[in-house]
């Protein structure tokens, strides 16, 4: 849905293609990336930084597919990149390590990242790919505890209205802890914790450590998945950067747990209204983008399976298999068409929720500690499920969600329906996007943000 209008901000392209054929996987994800616009950013002998959803050692869907991986190496080496890292840093529960404040690196034979790398199959994947080529001194597989975090302080001004104060400052933090309103109902009682970042020279200010190895690096490709997620509601583009953050700064962001935003409070929304139902955090992950915005060229991810309920890293029911394919030029389109997938599959797909689902979602803190009233501990070893309503409501925003609200005040992506750039494969490539999921997508995209920007 080009837009025929003057121009009205920032574009951006977001591609969709079909495949129900995992032998053909790396070949979908070559077309849909073709389709969203190429890699013609890519010079011979630059260096590209492949990061993708890791948070576990569980297989796709619960992190980004090896064939995702393997297609957006093999592509990168094709064009002359003299390197290509293969980069991530594994999951919040597993942050809680010795070195966890710092993220030192152990080596590859005890780091978690490496062998969540290999136990997911991604790493096979890629070292088959250099391999074939002949490129496998081209190729790094790694973690970012490997060359370590900086210091980033966020400057001011940023954004196309300023932006307001930012969310990744100890001093906003403690501002929303005071009379916070839980997800369960109540009022939350919590100390907010110090944030190690702010001990370095120049105490309290907005920023985070980001990681060495992505200064080096000329482009990033953002690899997510699609998938609910108990916490964050879903998970997609944006919030696959919480896995560029140093271990000290995730276990601090992570105190927001459970606690509503109060970003629509001004319009008089009531603690029970469902805009109102996603994590405080999520004011803060775009702006973990910030520092490498200027590098990220790509996003793609693999939709052939999707989690419709629970995650990240388990869920109560078979995956939903929307078979599609997934490619946007920044963040923004990537989150808006990803959910348009993701909501085709909790209300329109045969094999999906058809509009049931549970209220809130639930993970095993919540069933540890009973901050959710009606929670009932689930038989089994299902502990991961539910969905939120937002969802499943056929008239609600892609645009309203809170991350993306900020990602498009921030200029990260592109900043309203007109704007983007929608694409199907119609060829025949063998990847042609079915008439049913084609019109789902386009309206689900274009329907119009409610709420206005800071």
């Amino acid at each position: 849905m080009k837009s025929t209008s003057a121009d009205t901000g920032r574009k951006g392209t977001a591609a969709v293609a079909e495949n129900a054929d995992p032998a053909k996987a790396e070949a979908a994800i070559r077309r849909v990336v073709e389709l969203a616009g190429g890699m013609d950013w890519l010079r011979p002998g630059q260096s590209v930084v492949i990061k993708p959803a890791l948070n576990s050692a569980h297989g796709f869907p619960f992190t980004a597919s090896p064939a995702s991986c393997a297609a957006l190496v093999r592509m990168c080496l094709e064009r002359g990149a003299k390197r290509v890292y293969v980069a991530d840093e594994t999951g919040f529960e597993h942050t809680m390590l010795r070195q966890w404040r710092t993220g030192h690196f152990a080596g590859f034979e005890k780091d978690l990242t490496i062998k969540s790398f290999k136990k997911t199959g991604i790493y096979d994947a890629v070292r088959a790919v250099g391999a074939e080529l002949g490129a496998a001194d081209r190729i790094h597989i790694t973690t970012f505890r490997e060359e370590g975090w900086r210091r980033h302080e966020l400057g001011t001004g940023r954004g196309r209205r300023g932006s307001g104060p930012f969310a990744l400052h100890n001093e906003w933090v403690k501002e929303q802890l005071k009379g916070a309103e839980k997800l369960g109902g109540g009022t939350a009682r919590r100390r907010a914790l110090p944030r190690p970042f702010d001990r370095e020279p120049g105490g309290s200010k907005p920023g985070l450590w980001v990681p060495s190895l992505l200064d080096k690096a000329d482009h990033i490709i953002n690899v997510f998945r699609v998938s609910t997620h108990v916490w964050s509601h879903y998970t997609l583009a944006i919030k696959n950067w919480v896995g560029i953050m140093r271990p000290d700064d995730r276990v601090w962001m992570h105190q927001l747990n459970y606690l509503k935003n109060n970003r629509h409070s001004r319009h008089g929304l009531g603690w029970d209204h469902p805009l109102r139902s996603e994590p405080l955090y999520h004011e803060q992950l775009a702006e973990l983008h910030l520092a490498h915005a200027d590098k990220e060229r790509l996003c793609v991810a693999d939709a052939t399976q999707v989690i419709v309920t629970g995650g990240p890293d388990g869920s109560d029911r078979p995956f939903c298999r929307a078979n599609l394919v997934l490619a946007a030029t920044d963040i923004v389109a990537a989150d808006v068409a990803g959910l348009a997938i993701l909501r085709y599959g909790t209300m329109k797909a045969p094999d999906g929720l058809r509009g049931q689902y549970q209220p809130q979602p639930g993970g095993w803190l919540e069933a540890a500690s009973g901050m959710i009233k009606d929670l009932r501990w689930p038989k089994g070893k299902h502990v991961f499920r539910g969905t939120d309503g937002k969802l499943c409501d056929p008239e609600f925003s892609n645009w309203d969600w809170v991350a993306i609200q900020r990602a498009r005040e921030l200029g990260l992506g592109v900043e309203r329906p007109a704007d983007l750039d929608l694409r199907f494969e119609e060829g025949r490539s063998g990847f042609a996007v079915s008439k049913e999921k084609r019109a789902w997508i386009a309206e689900d995209v274009s329907r119009g943000p409610r709420y206005a920007l800071k």
